[in-house]
C-alpha cells in the first residue's frame, strides 16, 4: 500500500508541473518559459525575435527617411517656383517701358526670392539638415551678413541609408546638385576650364580646391585634404576672376571633372543689375544693366534645370525607399508570423490539454481518497 500511495503522490507532482506549463501558456500565450524547456524551440525563437527587432529597426529608420524625402521634395519644388518666379520678375525688368524706380522695387523682389531660395535650400527634417550632403547637423548654405554673399559649407557626398541587412542606398540629393550649375564638365581624355570662384568636384562627390599659388587643383574627400593634386595652366589674357584649364587632360577612365557655379552668385549680379551698379557697388549704365539681366535671365533658366534635374534625381531615390519599405514591410510580417507559430502556444490545445488534466486530477484525487479510507485495521480485517 505504501507504494501505491507513493507512486499516486508521484504522479501527483508531475500533474502539477503539467499543470504549471498549462497555466503559463495559457496565459502569456507562449510555447515555452526557460529555454531548458525546450533548446530546439528556444533557439529557433531567439533567432526569429532576432530578425523581427532587425526589422523593425529598418523599417523605423526608413520611415524617418521617407518623412525627409517628402519634405525634401515639396522644398525643391519650392526652390522651382521661385526660380519661374525670378525669371517673371527679371523679364519684367527687360521690358523698355519700366523706368528705374520700377527696376529698384523689382530688385527688392528678388532679394526676398534669394532669402526664400535660402530658406528652402537650409531646409530640416527630423533635426537634419536635407542638403548638406553627409553633415547633416551644419546648415549646407552660410550667407555672409555683411557682403550678403551665400556659401556652400556642404559636402559632395549623399548619405547612405540601411534597406536591408548590409543593403544601403543613397538618399536626397547635395548642394552640389541642387543648387549650383555645371559650367563645364570633363571627362577622360579632355581638360577642365574653370574660373577661381567655382566649385570643382568629381563623379565620388570629392571637392578639388584651388590653390592659386601654385596654381593647382588639390583633393578633398571626406577625411580632409589629401596629397592628390592636378596642375593648372592659368587661360591668358587674364581675366577676373581668373581662368583656369587643367595642365593635362584627365588619365582615369570613369573619372570625371565638374566646375559648379553657385546659382546665389546668379541672383546677386541680377539685384545689382536691377539697381544699375556693379558688384563692387560703382554705377553703370543701363545697357550695361541690361546685358547682365539678359545673361543673368539665361543663367537662371540653366538653374531651373539644375534644380529640375536634381527633383528627378531626388524622385527616383524617393521611390527605391517606397518600394524597399514595401519589401521591409512584407519580410517584417513574415518573421512576425513564424516567431508567433514557434513561440506562441496552441491554445485550442491547451485547452485540451487543461481539460483531459482536470479529468486526471479528478481521477487521482479519487483513488487517493480511497486508499486514505483504508485503515491498518480494515487492511487486517
Amino acid at each position: 500500500m505504501i507504494n501505491t500511495l507513493s507512486e499516486s503522490l508521484y504522479r501527483l507532482d508531475l500533474l502539477n508541473t503539467e499543470q504549471d506549463r498549462i497555466t503559463y501558456q495559457s496565459s502569456t500565450k507562449k510555447k515555452i518559459d526557460n529555454g531548458s524547456d525546450d533548446s530546439l524551440v528556444f533557439t529557433r525563437q531567439i533567432y526569429l525575435e532576432n530578425k523581427v527587432n532587425v526589422f523593425e529597426g529598418l523599417k523605423e529608420q526608413i520611415e524617418i527617411t521617407t518623412a525627409q524625402n517628402d519634405t525634401a521634395d515639396t522644398a525643391v519644388g519650392s526652390i522651382k517656383d521661385k526660380m519661374t518666379l525670378a525669371k517673371t520678375e527679371i523679364l519684367r525688368a527687360l521690358n523698355d517701358t519700366e523706368q528705374a524706380t520700377s527696376r529698384g522695387s523689382i530688385a527688392i523682389n528678388v532679394e526676398g526670392i534669394k532669402k526664400s531660395l535660402l530658406l528652402f535650400a537650409n531646409e530640416k527634417a527630423n533635426g537634419e539638415y536635407l542638403f548638406s550632403g553627409t553633415n547633416g547637423t551644419q546648415a549646407p548654405f552660410e550667407q555672409d551678413p555683411v557682403t550678403g554673399d551665400v556659401t556652400y559649407t556642404g559636402n559632395g557626398y549623399l548619405k547612405k541609408v540601411a534597406v536591408e541587412e548590409g543593403s544601403y542606398r543613397e538618399r536626397g540629393v547635395t548642394g552640389f546638385d541642387l543648387m549650383m550649375n555645371t559650367t563645364d564638365k570633363a571627362v577622360y581624355g579632355s581638360k577642365l576650364t574653370f574660373t577661381a570662384d567655382q566649385r570643382v568636384v568629381d563623379e565620388q562627390g570629392n571637392e578639388w580646391t584651388l590653390n592659386a599659388a601654385v596654381p593647382e587643383l588639390v583633393k578633398n574627400n571626406e577625411n580632409g585634404v589629401t596629397s592628390e593634386t592636378m596642375p593648372l595652366t592659368e587661360i591668358l589674357p587674364a581675366t577676373t576672376p581668373k581662368t583656369y584649364e587643367t595642365t593635362n587632360a584627365i588619365s582615369t577612365p570613369g573619372q570625371t571633372l565638374s566646375a559648379k557655379e553657385n546659382i546665389f552668385d546668379i541672383f546677386d549680379d541680377v539685384i545689382d543689375a536691377l539697381n544699375q551698379v556693379d558688384s563692387n557697388g560703382a554705377p553703370i549704365s543701363k545697357t550695361q544693366a541690361d546685358a547682365i539681366l539678359k545673361d543673368g535671365l539665361a543663367k537662371i533658366n540653366t538653374s531651373f534645370d539644375t534644380v529640375n534635374e536634381a527633383h528627378s534625381d531626388l524622385g527616383v531615390r524617393n521611390k527605391i525607399f517606397e518600394v524597399s519599405y514595401e519589401k521591409l514591410s512584407s519580410k517584417l510580417t513574415h518573421f512576425n508570423v513564424l516567431y508567433e507559430d514557434t513561440s506562441g502556444a496552441d491554445l485550442a490545445k491547451v485547452a485540451m490539454e487543461s481539460k483531459a488534466l482536470e479529468l486526471t486530477y479528478t481521477s487521482l484525487y479519487s483513488t487517493i481518497n480511497k486508499m486514505n479510507e483504508l485503515s491498518l485495521v480494515n487492511f487486517i480485517n
